[in-house]
């Protein structure tokens, strides 16, 4: 195989990070041609510039045309590489949808490969301990906010939230201890977002964050981070591949809230079931 033979051949001469580069590549190759740049770099821990550098050193010009070549090899259209993450203006209906359905699959599975355990086993502890639960995401991210406020309340979890937020300023002065603060922000890096968190850090509150992967003034004034992976922010369809991510984030700690409520959680979930089906009805 043509990339396996350039980076075998050039295993002594890479440094320790273009090493760990070549491993991965070598380890994951069906992953690699779905990762951008940042992607390929938080797996293996490297700087973005070792992964240019480790390009080079086989004699590929860039991360695209390493994508190519390995596609090539597994028998993947190049055109996967290059039209993949990006809507064209001929694009038909058929394209859009595949296009949809390729950046979501690739975020939650790089999701996956990031998201700590040992976070997610904190937040549901934290969500099922607390008194009150207070939630807030701007814009986009509201909708992620008020699936878990649903998903909260189903199972008898005092839960707040406010898309105004002034109002929810306003909540979350009056928090005392015991209560927990979760926003959702895929930059962490919105205004109203940090100034929420500095708050209930005055207040001796728990703080949650589910945003995604790398450094943001959030993280610093957050206790727990669920971390999503970075998707692409421009004209892409990174924001809603980032959303789907962010759900999933959701579910699953809301499964593991429900778990440590024990079976009788089950009976909220059908009470409230069954609330909502006699106004369908009436």
């Amino acid at each position: 195989m043509y990339v396996v033979n350039l980076i075998e051949s050039n295993l002594s001469d890479f440094s320790p990070a273009e090493g760990n580069v070549a491993q991965y590549v070598l380890s994951h190759p069906e992953r690699v041609i779905d990762m951008s740049t940042k992607n390929l770099a938080d797996a293996c821990e490297v700087s973005e510039a070792a992964i240019i550098r480790f390009c080079k050193r086989i004699g590929i010009n860039s991360f695209k045309g390493l994508k190519i070549e390995i596609a090539k090899e597994l028998n993947v259209s190049s055109d996967v590489i290059i039209q993949n993450s990006s809507f064209l203006p001929d694009d038909s209906l058929i394209q859009v949808m595949d296009k949809v359905r390729d950046r979501s699959v690739s975020a939650l599975m790089n999701t996956m490969k990031i998201l700590q355990v040992e976070m997610l086993e904190n937040a549901s502890e934290t969500i099922h301990s607390a008194k009150k639960v207070f939630l807030y995401g701007a814009g986009g991210s509201s909708i992620v906010a008020m699936d878990a406020s649903f998903k909260f309340l189903r199972i008898n979890i005092p839960t707040f939230i406010s898309l105004d937020i002034h109002v929810q300023m306003m909540m979350v002065a009056n928090m005392e201890p015991g209560d927990v603060l979760m926003v959702v922000s895929t930059s962490g890096k919105t205004k109203e977002i940090i100034d929420l968190l500095a708050e209930a850090k005055d207040k001796g509150c728990v703080t949650i964050l589910l945003t995604q992967h790398g450094k943001s003034p959030a993280q610093k004034l957050a206790d727990i981070i669920l971390t999503t992976s970075d998707e692409e922010q421009n004209v892409r369809i990174g924001t809603m591949s980032a959303r789907i991510a962010q759900l999933a984030v959701i579910d699953a700690l809301f499964i593991a809230v429900c778990m440590k409520k024990g079976p009788k959680v089950y009976e909220r979930i059908i009470d409230t079931h069954n609330a909502v089906q006699k106004r369908k009805k009436s």
